[in-house]
């Protein structure tokens, strides 16, 4: 027999989550799935993967001239020329053809990026990576003729505060990203006028991630570029300062870092182009290419038929490597390092990631008005455009990734705007814990004008609002959880 007994017993409580009065719910970051590439698009990506192999020893400024020559070995040579020609036969190249049409907004967007005003790849447009912004002549960012370096440790210690004194912020980014402050007329470690693809590679995957943009902040600072104009606190307390703009650099490097490593265990990531060239060269071995993937046959189709000449190429080049074997067609990606491989895909997921956020914050955070452009002239940095020189770095930092053969011109268009919408959100959060009312604006990398701008409601809560191009707009990635919110059983 049993019985019921009463009880006042409360076996569970449900707490509000911490949360106080006024104060929002935290936003959440979700990056969007891998891109999905069709057979004229993955045909590309293979095909400029293949031309940057062809050109990595030749210097920046020979690649301006479309009749540089190219020596693979002592009986094959192409022009700069030949080589547009060979990657201009694509259909995915033909802005009024039937694959232009029949393509969706986002892999349109990425396929406008590679081409000039004109409708037409060219090698400025190669160059340039997937920044919109449109830049002059084929060079590097002017930020690493200011990239010191000193010797990080693997222990750097706990990251300072905001408000720590700037001493602490300089040692502190030394042992961990080995920038170093250099006082303006002082020797740097930059690049030289014979700087060539290959030595580029291997200046960036040499140094520590953040390295060169912590060393264009810390650059900038000395040189006493001003903030952005609205910025200026007007009687609050937590105004911008050289330490803040570093805390949110170091916390921003830090959130990409870890989404970039978090995204490598997604099922729906792209396979490597390296396997996709063995593939590549693996399926055209056949008399009659049939089986396998369809989606690859017709990746071999497209570049058997418009771009012979760019697998013969690439073909004697593998040969100048030592790799023949018994294919008629070797397509795959030639070595950057000897026998070195190809680096491992984490190490420049990571890189794409950060460079998108720290250049979206230097952006965003220093004034990059034409106004205050124009002020700097006569001193060192001769009226340095931080917006033109930020988008080239990450387009530096991206090509370095196209010409090791670790990923897809698709894949840097998406990691760059995660890193972008990871920078925005860091701003975000930053702007919301002020207790006063500012705002900021900055060119992003598809040249649209964002603005952010923060007010302090009567609640005591502030909102800070998102603006693409004068208009209101949802903030990229970002969802914020409705208000039923369960947070501790």
């Amino acid at each position: 027999m049993s019985a019921r007994t009463a009880s006042d017993r409360r076996n569970f409580r449900v707490i509000d989550g911490g949360r106080s009065a006024g104060e929002g719910l935290s936003a959440s970051l979700h990056p969007p799935a891998a891109p999905q590439l069709s057979a004229a698009e993955l045909a590309a990506d293979m095909a400029e993967l293949y031309a940057l192999a062809l050109v990595r020893d030749v210097p920046f400024t020979a690649l301006q001239d479309p009749h540089t020559g190219v020596w693979i070995d002592g009986r094959t040579r192409f022009t700069l020329h030949e080589l547009l020609c060979e990657l201009r036969s694509l259909s995915w190249f033909d802005a009024s053809g039937r694959v232009a049409q029949d393509t969706d907004a986002e892999a349109g967007a990425r396929r406008d990026l590679r081409l000039n005003g004109d409708g037409q790849l060219t090698l400025r447009s190669l160059f340039r990576g997937v920044v919109a912004r449109p830049l002059s002549g084929i060079r590097v960012s002017a930020f690493h003729e200011d990239d010191s370096s000193a010797d990080p440790v693997p222990d750097p210690g706990a990251r300072p505060a905001a408000e720590a004194p700037m001493s602490a912020w300089v040692e502190w980014l030394e042992r961990s990203t080995g920038a170093r402050l250099t006082l303006p007329g002082h020797a740097t470690c930059g690049v030289g006028p014979d700087l060539t693809p290959r030595l580029l590679t291997d200046r960036l995957r040499q140094a520590p991630v953040a390295r060169v943009h912590f060393n264009a902040a810390l650059m900038l600072l000395v040189r006493g570029t001003a903030f952005d104009e609205g910025l200026d606190p007007q009687g609050g307390t937590d105004p911008i300062s050289a330490q803040r703009l570093l805390a949110l650099m170091a916390e921003a490097a830090e959130r990409a870092a870890a989404l970039a490593l978090r995204r490598q265990a997604r099922l729906d990531r792209l396979s490597r182009p390296g396997v996709v060239a063995a593939r590549l060269t693996a399926l055209l071995a056949q008399d009659e290419p049939r089986g396998g993937d369809p989606l690859l046959r017709e990746v071999a189709e497209e570049l058997q038929t418009g771009a012979p000449g760019l697998l013969h190429w690439i073909t004697r080049l593998n040969a100048r490597h030592g790799r023949t074997g018994r294919f008629h067609d070797m397509l795959l990606l030639p070595p950057l390092c000897g026998e070195g491989g190809m680096p491992h895909r984490a190490e420049g997921a990571v890189q794409g990631v950060v460079t998108g956020a720290l250049c979206t914050l230097l952006k965003a955070l220093f004034d990059t008005r034409r106004q205050a452009r124009l002020r700097m002239v006569g001193e060192a940095a001769g009226g340095l455009d931080i917006t033109a020189e930020a988008d080239r770095l990450a387009a530096d930092v991206l090509l370095q990734r196209s010409l090791a053969g670790s990923h897809f011109q698709a894949e840097n268009h998406q990691d760059l705007r995660i890193g972008e919408a990871v920078a925005l959100q860091v701003l975000r959060d930053w702007l919301e814990g002020l207790d006063h009312g500012a705002s900021l604006s900055f060119c992003n990398f598809d040249g649209q004008r964002i603005s952010l701008v923060s007010h302090r409601r009567a609640t005591g809560q502030t909102e800070v609002g998102f603006c693409r191009d004068g208009r209101p707009a949802a903030w990229p990635m970002l969802h914020r959880p409705g208000q039923g919110h369960l947070a501790v059983i």
